[in-house]
């Protein structure tokens, strides 16, 4: 290769030697600051999406309470005890959780989560399991967010909770 190199003019050598123009890299920089502009929205989304998602385990296992209660008793529980879960308070120990309540708000059984998801949109936001029963007195779980403005944002519910 370095004959190669000898054999032409001074003014080719320099030029194949030479690294990347300013241009060149301004405009590499201009690229991926678009493309950062265009992700980092994208990702910061799909994290809050999948904190939101890891809270709503804990709801499964209220879920399951609230309804051994309902088939136990043919009504709901009024409370977090009557369900025997621990005091809604309690739950500020997990990640993305400050607090877990069974309560009548909106209809009987309902369980409501307040999120802890600092830096966030959905930080201190609820989401909701609604229950209702069929003519089979079959329990149905509703995932929703709470009235505006302290629901969370629909984009940022996981994908079983989206209507």
């Amino acid at each position: 290769m370095r004959a190669q190199l000898s054999h032409r003019p001074a003014c080719l050598r320099a030029k194949l030697t030479r690294g990347f123009t300013v241009i060149e890299l301004m405009v590499v920089v201009a690229v991926v600051s678009i493309l950062m502009v265009i992700a980092l929205p994208t990702y910061f989304s799909y994290a809050t999406r999948s904190k939101v998602a890891e809270a709503m385990g804990f709801m499964a296992e209220a879920k399951t309470s609230v309804s051994e209660y309902f088939y136990s008793n043919h009504s709901y529980p009024a409370n977090n005890a009557a369900a025997g879960l621990q005091d809604p308070d309690d739950y500020d120990t997990y990640d993305f959780i400050a607090r877990l309540e069974v309560s009548n708000t909106p209809t009987a059984g309902t369980i409501a989560v307040t999120l802890d998801i600092p830096n966030s949109p959905a930080d201190r936001k609820l989401l909701l399991l609604v229950p209702r029963t069929n003519t089979y007195e079959e329990l149905i779980w509703t995932c929703m967010p709470a009235p505006a403005p302290n629901g969370v944002g629909s984009r940022y519910l996981p994908a079983n909770c989206r209507n």
